[in-house]
């Protein structure tokens, strides 16, 4: 008489608990996951930020002075109007083919770099790797001329990015080119580039460069929270797209504001090219509001709000010499 063995598999039951198991891992392991990724692309973006630091203090090393946040044919001593400080510092972040390439235009294209000669302007489609955070989803060719700059009629596509220049408290516009020279008090200034020797504040307590984008107020300006690394054609205009400003906390969602898609905050550079993750909770009272900088009557009413002690950790870290004092942040 012949025994049979009996093979005894998973009941249903035993195989939804072995599911329910693993999905219980998953759901643990998946936010460590993406928090790992999110660092490592945290320390992407701070590697980045560091190379356009280091780049444009060896620019100040070699004409002693920073670039300007844009510059006008009459102060450049080549006659470049309307370049900025992002096609200034390409030869010293390893883009100098690129710099060359806009050396090479005609002369009255060269003077505006969004009238870029075609072979260029494909150029300017391509992405700038120190220039740009990989935490930020926008595409990479979203911001266009017609939506970042003054002049909205223009056309030109560019690469987005995601390090602007510190203009200050606010945006200035109008005025003489001594006038906007005295009135810019952010690291970086219009028409003519600041020395070190004028962060008075000190170079460790001073923004160089903050990181922009992040999540937008306004759903339909998503791409425009980044800037465009060929942007500019005029040195009086709000400049959004090479240059912001602290007249709005930081991560507010605000075009000309500075933010990112990291949680928590941002990163910044310092004028001594350190790195510094700012907490979007920093102390914040934004008391200065722009105005047209042809008035010298209001250019000594707003440098004399600087010194107001109301003003916020932020807004004093964005002025190089406001003779505040800044705390830990």
């Amino acid at each position: 008489m012949k025994s049979f063995t009996s093979k005894r598999g998973f009941t249903l039951v035993e195989l939804l608990v072995v599911i329910a198991i693993i999905g219980t891992l998953v759901g643990l392991l998946l936010p460590a996951v993406q928090a790992a990724r999110e660092s490592a692309r945290r320390s992407q973006c701070t590697n980045n930020m560091k190379q356009v630091a280091l780049g444009l203090h060896n620019y100040h090393d070699a004409n002693k002075a920073l670039p300007p946040s844009a510059t006008n044919s009459t102060v450049d001593p080549k006659g470049r109007g309307g370049w900025s400080w992002m096609l200034f510092v390409l030869p010293y972040i390893e883009q100098t083919t690129l710099f060359d390439a806009c050396m090479n235009q005609t002369t009255w294209r060269m003077q505006v770099p969004m009238f870029m000669d075609t072979p260029v302007q494909a150029q300017a489609r391509a992405p700038i790797p120190p220039f740009l955070c990989p935490t930020d989803t926008v595409t990479l060719l979203a911001p266009e001329a017609k939506i970042n700059s003054a002049a909205s009629w223009l056309t030109f596509t560019a690469s987005k990015a995601n390090y602007l220049a510190n203009g200050g408290a606010n945006n200035v516009w109008g005025g003489s080119t001594s006038q906007q020279a005295s009135v810019s008090q952010g690291a970086f200034r219009k028409v003519r580039g600041a020395t070190f020797k004028d962060f008075t504040d000190g170079l460790s307590k001073t923004f160089l460069l903050g990181e922009v984008g992040g999540i937008p107020a306004v759903a339909s300006d998503a791409d425009r929270m980044p800037g465009i690394w060929s942007g500019t054609t005029n040195q009086n205009n709000g400049q959004y797209e090479v240059m912001r400003y602290t007249n709005n906390k930081l991560n507010s969602g605000i075009v000309d504001a500075f933010g990112s898609f990291h949680p928590g905050g941002a990163n910044f550079a310092l004028a001594d090219a350190s790195i510094r993750f700012v907490d979007d909770t920093i102390q914040a009272n934004p008391l200065l509001w722009g105005f047209d900088a042809s008035s010298d009557a209001a250019i000594t009413n707003y440098l004399g709000q600087m010194s107001s002690s109301g003003r916020g950790i932020y807004e004093r870290l964005s002025t190089r010499a406001d003779g505040l004092t800044v705390g830990s942040f």
